[in-house]
């Protein structure tokens, strides 16, 4: 098995991630002045610029950092990237009642949501709760939850 490098993203490439990351989500670049962002083919890891001193070379590893995208054409941020940076977003946010909130966590695929000027790859909050990414189209959300991070049982929901 071949493992793929990380790459330390340049100043370039930091530039246009986070143009990506304004225009799809209206979170401003300069929230993410103290992290440093690290690549693989479609993956995109941030972490602190501490962490970079640490000598890897030796080292295999999957990650440094938190996973925090994934990029194949549009860019879908992660569950925690969601959570941690969510609240400073300003568009492609989709708001859930607690119904359909509840329906999210534990997986489900979401139809019947009125939303405007939503559309792609979108941030799922419910109140002040970011819960993660969902992909949104003509009102149905496919639910983006990774399978270890659902809620099974809640409360007396089944």
């Amino acid at each position: 098995m071949i493992m793929e490098t990380l790459k330390i993203m340049d100043a370039r490439e930091k530039k246009e991630l986070l143009t990506k990351i304004s225009d799809a989500y209206g979170i401003p670049p300069d929230i993410f002045s103290d992290y440093e962002f690290l690549e693989k083919p479609e993956r995109i890891f941030i972490t602190s610029r501490a962490s970079l001193s640490i000598n890897l070379r030796n080292l295999s590893i999957e990650g440094l950092g938190l996973s925090f995208a994934r990029i194949s054409g549009s860019i879908k941020l992660t569950t925690n990237a969601i959570q941690l940076f969510g609240r400073h977003a300003t568009k492609n946010i989709l708001d859930l009642d607690t119904e359909n909130a509840l329906k999210y966590i534990r997986g489900l695929d979401i139809s019947g949501i009125p939303a405007k000027d939503v559309s792609g790859y979108v941030i799922v909050r419910s109140g002040k709760d970011y819960l993660g990414s969902g992909l949104y189209k003509d009102g149905y959300l496919k639910n983006q939850i990774p399978k270890q991070r659902r809620i099974k049982k809640l409360g007396n929901m089944q």
